[in-house]
């Protein structure tokens, strides 16, 4: 349930997202907020996911741990983890499971894609810190089919179907399919050690051997549209299941041979919206859905593998790293309702509030009877919006809000005695926390071609379920960890200008600050393993900037640098005995093991009629960049011999032929062009060059 806004030429691009003259998609990018909104279906033909699409935009970075479904990490201005949160149509998928994330959802299944930075609108319902992701799907197309196919290097398999058909009477039925598959099997350049003998081999290329990733998703809706009770009544059903090798550990010097996981997601999803319900201008949003999905961490054989093929088995029950089979659902609700009153062009008013919870139940069943898996794992949340937004005019859109959180989490502690550490005693234990957030956002346009942004947050996030409680794979439990809170301003400038109707050019800058009270990041603890903790302050000064050209149909040209000054402002160590204050070696330097410089840039060129009428060619390139940076505070040793994560710069090539004004399509992309190392992580090397072929077919009824 977004602001209301007129329609008004805007431009925004990355690769071939350019929109050059009128987009009804892009109208987003006339709000207040520090938002891009991408034309996703620019991308149909491309064999991009969500994540690295959004990888492309300013003020965005995608870190992952290796190729397909491999881990990931996505920020926006700084800030990462959960505080950005993804919404699908509105709906949370951090609800979905591990069956359903942003770099295993292809593009196709949307019609485009909000990324709200800093401020998120209240209509969201989320206790975002940094950003927001709203995947957008649309109904708009009631009667098509989109079908997409692609193959390609390391045996990558992706299907997407995506269709609808409605009747004259508004019934509806709509599904969203898609699979993604790859043995991942991409070679990586690595110190290895034979694991029988000890011999050494330096700088030795391998072929990673225990990486394949699969994963099906179905989503189903069946119900009304455009109703004089409702504009959408769509009750519906997600199904899904992934599987997942594990390679190697947080280092390439773990290397795995037999651990695996598997999950699956069950969800039942019901969706209402009604426009001018029983009044004018009041508008109204319902949404819920609940996931019975299970997950498994599967880890029995009694093994050691090494990067030269070579493996030892052992005798006995044994894992590589933890002897286990763990099965356990994660089961998560969600319901939000959403009500928004315009009295007028001037002034509208809006509700939101969202409720979630959270029920981990399962256990080891090699153990049955280990009580540590069987403790209670409960989190409660709600978040209660409002806002006010006033027009005064077409030049001028304001837009205050105030959140209101409430979190309540239950579980059990396991204690011992320091005095005798066999004595284990359990505590219940329970916390009930409250949160007030407040900010505005202002747009004013000097003319018609530039446009003047500011916004101001003061927002929080309550802990995540993972930082509670751990993630049964690599992730440790902390009970103790708080919710964070932070002061966040963007301010910015954008030029949108044509000239002689063949020419556009488009410049857009935007000034970020944010200072971060007990921020949350991970830490391996001494069993190797990633832990949650708090940071008493943290902050960010930074600038994103784009610049795009544009000729008529024919041609685009863009680049966007983003850099962010992100320091530890954590003056005295904690928890000293004594109270004794000691100052941190890590004051004011800058966090390490994050990107402070990085960039994109891309050029499209356009053939229309190609060999007929209504068939077109597009050629693209685009360029990655992202500056060294170190793993470990700077000031803490050396320069000149800290470890640290190199410079990359990634090439890749599309070229995208559509026949019958975009019935029939073939692509051909080449991904990392020159086959250079890459890493996002230290250590944990990214595929190198892959070639891969889509074949799409798609067609619109309600244009035949």
């Amino acid at each position: 349930m977004s602001d209301t806004i007129a329609q008004k030429k805007d431009t925004t691009g990355i690769e071939t997202v350019s929109v050059l003259g009128f987009s009804t998609t892009q109208l987003a990018n006339r709000l207040p907020y520090n938002v891009t909104a991408i034309e996703a279906k620019k991308l149909h033909n491309t064999t991009l996911d969500i994540a690295h699409v959004l990888d492309r935009i300013p003020g965005a970075r995608l870190r992952e741990t290796g190729g397909v479904g491999s881990d990931f990490d996505f920020s926006i201005n700084g800030f990462s983890g959960k505080r950005v949160k993804f919404f699908l149509d509105g709906v949370p998928i951090d609800n979905f499971g591990t069956s359903f994330q942003i770099n295993n959802i292809p593009i196709n299944i949307a019609e485009r894609v909000e990324v709200y930075k800093g401020v998120v609108p209240i209509w969201l319902g989320s206790d975002a810190l940094g950003g927001a992701v709203n995947i957008i799907t649309g109904n708009k197309r009631r009667n098509f089919i989109d079908v997409g196919y692609s193959y390609g290097s390391f045996n990558t398999h992706r299907t997407n179907v995506n269709a609808a058909i409605t009747s004259k009477k508004g019934l509806t039925l709509q599904l969203n399919a898609f699979q993604n598959y790859s043995d991942n099997d991409y070679k990586v350049t690595l110190d290895a050690a034979d694991i029988r003998t000890g011999k050494y081999y330096p700088d030795t290329t391998v072929r990673r051997f225990h990486d394949t990733f699969h994963n099906e998703t179905l989503i189903a809706q069946v119900g009304f549209l455009d109703k004089h009770w409702a504009d959408e009544l769509l009750v519906g059903m997600t199904l899904g299941k992934n599987y997942k090798e594990i390679q190697t550990g947080a280092r390439m010097d773990a290397v795995f041979g037999a651990w695996h996981t598997r999950g699956n997601i069950v969800m039942p999803t019901l969706r209402y919206r009604k426009k001018d319900l029983g009044l004018q201008g009041l508008d109204v949003l319902l949404h819920a859905n609940y996931n019975l999905g299970q997950e498994q961490n599967i880890d029995t054989v009694f093994a050691r593998y090494g990067w030269l093929g070579d493996f030892i088995k052992y005798a006995g029950a044994g894992g590589e790293r933890a002897h286990q089979l763990l099965k356990y659902r994660n089961n998560l609700a969600n319901v939000a309702a959403s009500a928004s009153y315009a009295v007028n062009l001037q002034h509208a008013f809006a509700i939101n509030n969202v409720w979630n919870s959270f029920n981990r139940k399962g256990g080891n069943m090699l153990f049955p009877e280990e009580r540590r898996y069987k403790l209670p794992q409960q989190t409660h949340k709600n978040i209660l919006g409002v806002s006010y937004q006033y027009t005064p005019n077409e030049r001028w859109h304001s837009s205050v809000f105030a959140k209101y959180l409430y979190q309540r989490a239950f579980t059990t502690l396991i204690e011992t005695d320091i005095a005798n550490p066999t004595d284990t005693t359990y505590r219940d234990a329970r916390v009930d926390r409250h949160r007030f957030g407040y900010g505005l956002a202002t747009t004013f346009f000097v003319s018609p071609d530039m446009q003047l942004k500011f916004s101001y947050e003061k927002t929080n996030r309550m802990p995540e379920y993972d930082d509670f409680f751990g993630d049964l794979i690599n992730g440790e439990p902390n009970w103790n960890v708080r919710p964070e809170k932070s002061d966040n301003i963007n301010l910015g400038i954008a030029l949108n200008r044509h000239f002689a109707n063949l020419h556009h050019v488009y410049i857009n800058l935007n000034g970020v600050y944010f200072h971060a009270q007990d921020y949350i990041f991970y830490t391996v603890n001494q069993n190797n393993r990633l832990v949650a903790k708090n940071l008493s302050a943290v902050s960010n000064l930074g600038l994103e900037s784009e610049v795009r050209y544009g000729y008529a149909n024919r041609f685009t040209l863009g680049a966007n640098l983003t850099y962010q000054n992100i320091r530890d402002r954590q003056r005295y160590l904690p928890d000293l005995p004594g109270g004794i204050l000691l100052e941190s070696e890590s004051y004011n330097n800058r966090i390490p093991n994050i990107p402070y410089l990085f960039g994109n840039a891309d050029a499209s060129v356009f053939f229309n009629n190609v060999a007929g009428a209504g068939n077109r060619l597009v050629l693209t390139y685009n360029l990655l960049y992202v500056h060294q940076f170190f793993l470990y505070p700077e000031g803490s040793a050396n320069p000149a011999t800290m470890r640290s994560t190199p410079m990359q710069l990634a090439q890749d090539a599309h070229i995208a032929y559509t026949l019958a004004d975009g019935k029939y399509n073939i692509a051909l992309e080449c991904k990392n062009l020159t086959n250079r190392r890459l890493y996002d992580n230290f250590s944990l090397q990214k595929p190198g060059r892959g070639v891969y072929l889509k074949l799409r077919y798609f067609i619109d009824y309600n244009k035949i």
